[in-house]
């Protein structure tokens, strides 16, 4: 196993809200099959499985066949595990012991990325605690996963990931490295309160990327292309000028309602019925689709205008410290090969956006003017699940589009994230 890269500054320790319990399709390694379709697993998952709201369920095998000879465990009517226990407790976890769950469940909230270097561990932002940033720091915790990861890789084998710039720019480890050192620089900048001005800075990464992705530019060849990013990166990480005015154009901002509605979508998604015509939560995705247009009162914990009464400042400490380490962690697992650098930037922002529009929200429901840092961890890890979705084919092309691109960091950096 190589050695690992990741972000230095993350923490985690699980605080069994079993979220991840309930949200996510988890695939199983053909060598779990067997054990997990064994009486002695089997009638655990049969015991929960049975007093599911959905009985039509048959609740005789903990396994789903997928095509391509892939597997994951089923999930009960209501979209949670059927190992789950009515107390929150993995029922193979408390009965057999954490070896014996299925390796996703162990290596989650974390995620490897083979790349040439270094592997790369990215920790997941729909885990609370890793939002939150609490518990043991990561780099203590490197030793298990570097094993659970080689494991990892031995079931689904991957070959390393070609980092790319933009969509047809390959990108080199040496030029990604000096590209997050200067952005964390810009990132870390600070303001007159002594502390990184967030919304200032993502202006200048704004503007920086925009000259950065010029078509001018985008001609240059791969080793003229390196040397501009250089030496304009570290002009604009020296240079003492007022932070450039950036505004997200109007498409932008209304790109914003797509994205909540997909992040909404997957919430309602997850806790449908698993069968039938599902006609129930089309009209409540209609009933979301017009809310976010303004054609319907406020719905499934969304109110659109919410974001318009409740401004989010980052003054308080504790959400300013929330926001960035969200930001600072993005940059520092720059790129992971998923998608390309920038597209992996307006993904990050639009997740950000979307966030702090629903804490707004969260915050008009419990009759509150102030934005909470618990209101934010909430929309940040429901705008996080989006990324759990495959990057490939049509579905990953429609939603990369709907975070705006570089509006993302513009809507954050005027403070106007709004889906107006």
């Amino acid at each position: 196993m190589k050695a690992l890269r990741h972000d230095p500054g993350q923490r985690f320790s699980c605080g069994q809200c079993t979220r991840c319990c309930r949200n996510f399709d988890l695939p199983v390694t053909a060598a779990e099959v067997g054990a997990l379709r064994h009486p002695a697993l089997a009638r655990l998952w049969t015991a929960e499985a049975t007093r599911a709201a959905d009985r039509q369920q048959p609740p005789h095998d903990p396994v789903a066949t997928l095509p391509g000879g892939l597997f994951q465990l089923r999930r009960r009517g209501d979209g949670s595990c059927g190992f789950l226990a009515a107390d929150g407790a993995c029922r193979i976890h408390a009965e057999r012991g954490p070896d014996r769950k299925p390796l996703a469940c162990r290596l989650f909230p974390f995620r490897v990325h083979p790349q040439d270097g270094p592997l790369l561990v990215t920790a997941s932002f729909s885990c609370p605690t890793v939002a939150a940033n609490s518990g043991t720091p990561v780099a203590r915790q490197l030793g298990e996963i570097s094993t659970l990861g080689k494991d990892w890789l031995r079931a689904f084998p991957q070959g390393p990931l070609s980092l790319r710039f933009t969509g047809s720019r390959p990108l080199s480890l040496e030029l990604a490295r000096e590209i997050r050192e200067m952005l964390l620089a810009l990132l870390d900048r600070k303001g007159d309160d002594g502390r990184p001005d967030l919304r200032a800075n993502a202006a200048r990464i704004a503007v920086l990327l925009e000259d950065w992705t010029r078509h001018r530019v985008g001609k240059l060849d791969d080793d003229a292309f390196a040397e501009y990013l250089r030496l304009t990166g570290r002009f604009a990480v020296a240079s003492i000028k007022p932070v450039p005015e950036v505004r997200a154009s109007r498409v932008g901002r209304l790109l914003l309602r797509g994205f909540l509605l997909a992040v909404v979508a997957g919430r309602l998604q997850a806790g449908a019925p698993r069968r039938g015509p599902r006609l129930a939560l089309r009209a409540r995705l209609l009933r979301v689709t017009l809310q976010l247009h303004g054609l319907w009162p406020a719905t499934e914990g969304l109110d659109r205008r919410a974001p318009r009464r409740v401004r989010v400042t980052l003054d308080e400490p504790a959400l300013h410290g929330l926001v960035h380490h969200f930001l600072r962690s993005t940059l520092e697992t720059l790129p992971t090969g998923q998608r390309s650098l920038v597209d992996e930037l307006s993904w990050a922002f639009a997740t950000l956006d979307a966030a702090l529009a629903l804490g707004a929200m969260a915050a008009v429901r419990r009759g509150s003017d102030t934005v909470s840092r618990e209101d934010v961890v909430a929309g940040l890890t429901e705008a996080a699940d989006l990324a759990q979705a495959d990057t490939h084919g049509p579905l990953g092309s429609m939603l990369q589009s709907l975070t705006g691109g570089l509006d993302a960091l513009r809507r954050f950096a005027t403070g106007r994230g709004e889906t107006a």
